[in-house]
């Protein structure tokens, strides 16, 4: 894409979604061909956050929810671009008065969404899954409200905490990466420590002692039995529904079914245990759930049945 017609085609993908993709793919393949620095994302911050004033003040949203739909599978640097066409698009003025706006990021059914927020915090949503975003000048908080599930790698600001809000916990960061998995109707709400700390902080009425969590620690909170556990996980299985491609080798099979269940937001049941010590070797890319199984069944004994739209029964073939 020739700089000359960034602006023109990033400004008609708002109108025409159908040349979203097109758009996306020429910015990820210019931006690759550049370099990005700590000094240009500190450069960008504040932009994001007029970016976001400016909407709120020209569409009169103080107080209202705006949805915004952020770019898919691009990293930084082309958030950083988007951001900056943004801003000729938006027509910042130097001197805007700071409001309060809610914003909120979607990730549609089968769909996996990149997030990045005005501090240069990244965060991927999962499939049906929801964060709001709270613009407050004012607050000394940064604080994101999440239905679904989402991986997190949070900027540090020591003087700035990052609260994450779940229906049952909130979760206090300390610059790190995690993921929590927290849709509305899910029997447990699970936070899983990758680098960094975080502290799981209970809702009022929840019953759950505040805990520290170290990396490759699982805390889950069933809201049936309103029990907790901590647990020792590999944490990087959480996480594994936002990469593009997986890999499997010597895999046992009850390991790969946790990987799926975390990708594909489902629920294995195994009949026959001994179908667990089976190994298998092969890799994931775009293939829905339904398409892995299949390839699966074509070197594993097993069969497969669907109970309901996220649980799936498994027997031996």
């Amino acid at each position: 894409m020739k700089s000359g017609n960034n602006e023109e085609k990033i400004v008609r993908s708002f109108y025409h979604p159908e040349i979203e993709f097109e758009v996306k793919n020429e910015l990820y393949l210019e931006l690759s061909q550049t370099v990005s620095t700590d000094e240009d994302r500190r450069a960008t911050e504040p932009l994001f956050e007029k970016i976001c004033t400016k909407i709120a003040v020209d569409e009169k949203l103080h107080r209202r929810t705006k949805i915004i739909r952020m770019v898919k599978y691009i990293g930084t640097r082309a958030a950083i671009l988007v951001a900056g066409m943004l801003i000729y698009v938006l027509a910042i003025q130097p001197n805007l008065k700071k409001e309060v706006a809610e914003f909120k990021f979607i990730a549609p059914g089968k769909s996996i969404t990149q997030t990045i927020l005005p501090d240069g915090s990244s965060i991927f949503l999962n499939a049906n899954s929801e964060l709001t975003y709270k613009l407050d000048p004012s607050n000394k908080l940064r604080e994101v409200f999440l239905k679904g599930e989402g991986w997190f790698k949070v900027a540090k600001m020591p003087h700035t905490p990052f609260i994450v809000h779940t229906s049952k916990y909130s979760v206090a960061v300390h610059g790190t990466t995690f993921n929590v998995k927290a849709y509305p109707g899910s029997k447990n709400v699970v936070t899983t420590l990758q680098e960094g700390s975080i502290e799981i902080i209970p809702n009022e009425g929840v019953n759950i002692k505040p805990v520290m969590l170290t990396p490759g620690e699982q805390f889950s909170y069933n809201t049936v039995s309103a029990k907790s556990t901590l647990l020792r996980v590999d944490s990087e299985v959480a996480s594994v529904w936002k990469e593009s491609e997986i890999r499997f080798e010597n895999k046992k099979f009850s390991e790969l079914l946790s990987i799926l269940e975390s990708r594909y937001n489902v629920q294995f049941i195994v009949k026959d245990s001994s179908l667990l010590n089976y190994h298998y070797d092969g890799s994931i890319r775009n293939e829905n759930i339904i398409q892995v199984l299949n390839l699966i069944k074509e070197t594993l004994p097993i069969k497969y049945q669907l109970v309901n739209n996220n649980i799936i029964l498994i027997e031996k073939q």
